[in-house]
């Protein structure tokens, strides 16, 4: 999830970066066995993400669960090696001049498509203007500003046309990137989903259907589609026309069915029914005592509540933003709640591990937020209650997934919020697909969001926020926030960024409490035995399964 990604607060399935869960239709036990020992001989996996992709268009996606299948099913310029290094990846070379400006790439003459056609620079070139285009109005099209490619900002505002977007193929196998301003990340974001390529003659066959179905997803990776039920299981297979297909060894990966109930993933787990499952609060101990394989990371996503601000909505008073931000005993949560090991406070939008100037990026905001703090919060209900002249305050809801994490998650906070605010407090629970549209829809009053970083930079995450950025589901509007994150794009000196984010962060969150941080998420999850080359990633598709092989079992071409 860039993953990045809007994600589920607490989805137990993969995320939505959902914390995957994973299962297969109800089997005997003897069965499931047997059926794990011929995943192992056929080098197989099977897991379920819980949800249905919301999209399988690499220009539309927006959450780990399309991200999981596109970043296994497509490749952009470059990708990521078995240790999250960036590597070349559709293209064999990069060279960079113009002091960082311009970027130019080399396709291999060996890259396909699924159906054997070759992957041209034209593919790339209709794949970042399509993702511009304002009438195509990708949620992700922002990511092309964040990457500075020249007149994107332009296009996207309709102030000069596509054709003018600085990306070119000057042939079929040159690609040139123009860009504003050097970008010290720019080949990690071009590993990104939103970067990869996109066949021109396929949307058009296609046209609304495209990436809907099975016939109308090509893509260029690893692996490649070749099932969907809707509401009910995918599968892909090793992609024998991807470049480097003798590198992979899984013969397929399949998705049985979407569970969204943790517990019968986990019993499937236990009698062999799925290879890999998240792991939640309820079950580790049982987990633990049958010494089953336990595995922990933190995934970089950091999950906070949403508030929709704009006029005549509730939360566009900034009292009651506040005191709902300093109300969260965000220990208490995690106590009560997750209960995953690896699991954090989230007090700021950027999480502990991202790097700033010198120390990490929180080592240096040196912030002291409020936490728990309930008579405050009562403090600042009174004084919204004497300014709007009301006697109560007006009822809300809660917009909430449908898992069993999902909904425990909305109740501790109807039952959290029913008390400070004294008012009546309902909840939304909503498949996640609906969840997503509402919450893009501004259809809602709290809703439980998230993200996980595309690039190892702040502003993966900072720029979420801006005016324009359609990720801004609450529609929060500060000018000084737009002109701080705006600068820190311009910027190359490093210092001057990290302090740019600091001071922005300080408005968006102490200052107008635009969005109320509450954990950065740690994973635990059960691996089958033998299973190996797993990576669990904070950056790209997550779990990512390209360099995975069952050990003692040979790889099928």
């Amino acid at each position: 999830m860039g993953r990045q990604i809007m994600f589920n607060f607490l989805k137990s399935g993969l995320l939505a970066l959902t914390l995957l869960s994973v299962g297969t239709a109800s089997l005997s036990a003897n069965a499931q066995q047997n059926s794990q020992a011929d995943r192992r001989n056929n080098q197989e996996v099977f897991l379920n993400m819980g949800d249905e992709p919301p999209s399988m268009d690499p220009n539309k996606g927006v959450d780990s669960v399309s991200y999981f299948w596109l970043g296994h099913l497509f490749e952009g310029l470059m990708s990521t090696d078995k240790n999250g290094n960036i590597v070349p990846g559709t293209a064999s070379h990069v060279a960079v001049t113009d002091g960082g400006k311009t970027y130019t790439f080399t396709i291999r003459p060996n890259a396909k498509w699924h159906d054997g056609k070759k992957v041209t620079a034209k593919d790339f070139e209709y794949a970042f203007q399509r993702l511009v285009d304002p009438n195509f109005a990708s949620e992700y099209s922002f990511i092309a500003v964040t990457a500075q490619i020249l007149n994107a900002n332009e296009v996207i505002k309709k102030t000069k046309p596509v054709s003018e977007l600085g990306v070119k193929a000057t042939n079929e196998s040159t690609l040139v990137i123009k860009l504003v301003n050097p970008v010290a990340y720019f080949k990690s974001l071009m590993s990104f989903q939103a970067f990869f390529p996109v066949r021109k003659d396929i949307v058009e066959k296609y046209g609304d259907k495209f990436s809907t179905n099975v016939e109308s997803v090509i893509g260029n990776g690893p692996f490649k589609l070749v099932g969907w039920k809707k509401e009910s299981s995918m599968r892909m297979e090793k992609a024998s026309t991807y470049w480097n297909a003798s590198t992979i060894k899984l013969r397929a990966i399949e998705a049985p069915v979407m569970l969204k109930d943790n517990g019968a993933a986990f019993n499937n787990f236990r009698t062999g029914g799925l290879d890999l499952t998240g792991l939640d609060k309820e079950r580790l101990e049982t987990a633990q005592r049958e010494r089953l394989q336990v595995k922990t990371f933190a995934d970089g996503a950091v999950f906070f509540l949403e508030m929709n601000q704009r006029q005549g909505k509730i939360f566009s008073n900034p009292k009651l933003r506040q005191a709902l931000r300093i109300a969260i005993s965000r220990r208490e949560y995690i106590n009560k709640v997750t209960g995953v090991p690896g699991d954090k406070p989230a007090f700021g939008l950027v999480p502990d591990y991202m790097p700033g100037a010198g120390k990490t990026y929180r080592q240096e905001a040196k912030v002291e937020y409020k936490d728990g703090d309930l008579a405050g919060a009562k403090k600042l209900i009174k004084e919204y209650l004497a300014e709007t002249k009301q006697s109560k305050v007006p009822p809300f809801s809660i917009l909430a997934g449908d898992s069993t994490v999902a909904k425990k998650e909305s109740e501790y906070f109807q039952d959290l919020l029913k008390k400070v605010f004294d008012t009546d407090v309902k909840i939304d629970s909503v498949p996640f697909k609906t969840r997503l549209q509402k919450q893009r829809d501004g259809q809602f009053d709290i809703a439980s969001g998230g993200w996980g970083p595309d690039y190892l930079d702040p502003m993966t995450f900072m720029d979420l926020f801006t005016t324009t950025n359609d990720n801004n589901h609450g529609g929060y509007v500060n000018k000084t926030f737009d002109e701080l994150i705006a600068k820190a794009q311009r910027s190359g000196n490093l210092s001057e960024r990290v302090k740019l984010f600091h001071d922005a962060e300080k408005i968006l969150i102490l200052n107008d409490s635009g969005i109320v941080p509450v954990i950065q998420r740690g994973r635990a999850y059960l691996l089958a035995d033998g299973l190996q080359n797993v990576r669990r990633n904070q950056i790209g598709q997550d779990p990512d399964l390209r360099f995975a092989s069952w050990s003692g079992a040979s790889a099928k071409k």
